[in-house]
């Protein structure tokens, strides 16, 4: 048996992904696309697993089709950290496939502030996600290292 533990579904109809319009702004350590890379335009589905986004409702429609697809095992989704965290939560495990939510994805490197992870609020939201069980898959570069220890 194989198991891929890391797939992505988009659909850029449906959503906005600033990052494939753009031109990468990895270097060629980071990526293996390397640097200049040209943006990512194609439609990510279950049958071609490659896609990241960043909403509850998003992470509802994961839910959904992770609830029609016996082959994914589980949906590493997001929440606001900041705010609202017990509640989305439980609204997520409510719905369709609620039981396949694994764990919370929150991408820090997008955010302007290096320390956001210190934040209280921020710190609250993670602990909530732990207390409801679910793993918090951290997503840092190296200005946000020393928030991420810390945490």
């Amino acid at each position: 048996m194989v198991i891929d533990a890391h797939h992505h579904f988009w659909d850029p109809a449906k959503a906005s992904y600033p990052w494939m319009t753009r031109r990468s702004r990895r270097s060629a350590g980071d990526s293996a696309r390397g640097p200049g890379a040209a943006p990512r335009r194609e439609w990510h589905r279950p049958d071609d697993p490659r896609a990241d986004r960043a909403s509850v409702d998003e992470t509802r429609e994961f839910l959904a089709t992770a609830a029609e697809h016996d082959f994914i095992a589980g949906v590493v989704g997001w929440v606001d950290l900041n705010r609202g965290r017990p509640k989305q939560i439980a609204t997520l495990r409510a719905g369709p496939g609620g039981a396949k939510l694994v764990g919370i994805r929150h991408q820090v490197h997008d955010e302007g502030d290096p320390q956001w992870l210190g934040k209280k609020d921020v710190r609250r939201g993670i602990a909530a996600v732990g207390k409801a069980g679910l793993a918090y898959d951290i997503l840092v570069r190296t200005r946000e290292l020393p928030a991420a220890l810390a945490l």
